[in-house]
């Protein structure tokens, strides 16, 4: 099932014509320094594809209950992004509820009320053709397992995942290594997944295990990558104009990592890094995925030359 199109990159293989992102949908509650955003759209899903439909065309795979406010994404569906395998069922969307630090950089989770995609398996629309890349966002390993499963033709494909998972489910995810060729993962998740509290040493361990590329998230400290066979690459951190709210920002990361790789084959490493870096840095400066999905290509590029 491991797709070859990593191996050739920078062979002069043709871009990617869109990212497949699946993950969570969820209406967010978010408190920071005694200011409260209430049922705010969000999810790993959603960051993900707002992230990349900034370079690509975007597929949303998931699920929601018939509370949840497409037309406030309306900026999303025109980048046309496609909403169609996003699963409408009768009940409450998943809640989330969490309040940071004034500083934004931690946080703690209040309440999680799975609602009607508890339990649930995703509706994965047919993807008859290879010419897309497929993004496994951050939710229960068994979902990200099935949304695989009915993708065996991506061109290439991510994982991103966070530590709960690594604590609850830690063999599913491990199992699923062999099948993806991008793992997204902070400094705590690394450590989680292999037992090793050296980076160099855990990454080895996780290229062993099937991935061609290792991404480490470092937040405000930017991030670095590592392919087997090669040496670690790493960016700083886009400068931003004000941290408004740092929800999705890891999510956003990632999808635009995958977008960019998929896109723009002719990227170097370190521009990959620096292009994902960039889209993040839109997350962060508005309440949830605002200014995600407020910005253009322009903005990006413009960021990227400043």
């Amino acid at each position: 099932m491991k797709p070859s199109w990593l191996s050739a990159y920078g062979g002069g293989h043709e871009p990617a014509r869109a990212l497949v992102v699946s993950g969570t949908l969820t209406l967010d509650t978010t408190e920071r320094a005694g200011v409260v955003h209430a049922e705010v759209p969000g999810g790993s899903a959603l960051y993900a594809a707002a992230a990349g439909s900034l370079l690509l065309p975007t597929r949303v795979v998931g699920i929601v209950g018939d509370d949840f406010p497409f037309d406030a994404l309306a900026p999303l569906w025109a980048r046309g992004s496609d909403r169609t395998a996003v699963e409408v069922v009768r009940g409450r969307t998943f809640r989330w509820h969490a309040r940071y630090a004034p500083d934004g950089d931690t946080r703690e989770t209040l309440a999680r009320v799975a609602g009607v995609a508890d339990g649930r398996l995703p509706t994965v629309p047919s993807m008859p053709t290879g010419d897309y890349a497929l993004l496994l966002g951050s939710t229960d390993p068994r979902v990200q397992r099935h949304v695989r499963a009915a993708c065996p033709t991506a061109a290439v494909v991510g994982l991103d995942s966070m530590a709960h998972w690594w604590q609850a489910r830690g063999d599913a995810l491990r199992a699923l290594l062999a099948q993806v060729d991008v793992l997204f993962v902070d400094e705590d998740e690394l450590a989680q997944a292999t037992g090793e509290t050296d980076a160099t040493a855990a990454v080895a361990r996780v290229l062993a295990l099937g991935p061609g590329v290792v991404v480490v998230k470092r937040g405000a400290r930017g991030a670095w990558m590592q392919r087997r066979d090669g040496a670690p690459v790493e960016t700083a951190a886009a400068p931003v104009r004000e941290v408004v709210d740092t929800t999705g920002a890891g999510d956003a990361f990632a999808g635009g990592f995958m977008a960019a790789l998929a896109q723009r084959p002719a990227l170097s490493d370190h521009e990959l890094l620096r292009m994902a870096a960039a889209i993040a840095a839109f997350a962060v400066e508005g309440v949830g995925p605002a200014a995600l999905l407020a910005a253009d290509r322009a903005a990006v590029e413009r960021r990227l030359a400043g």
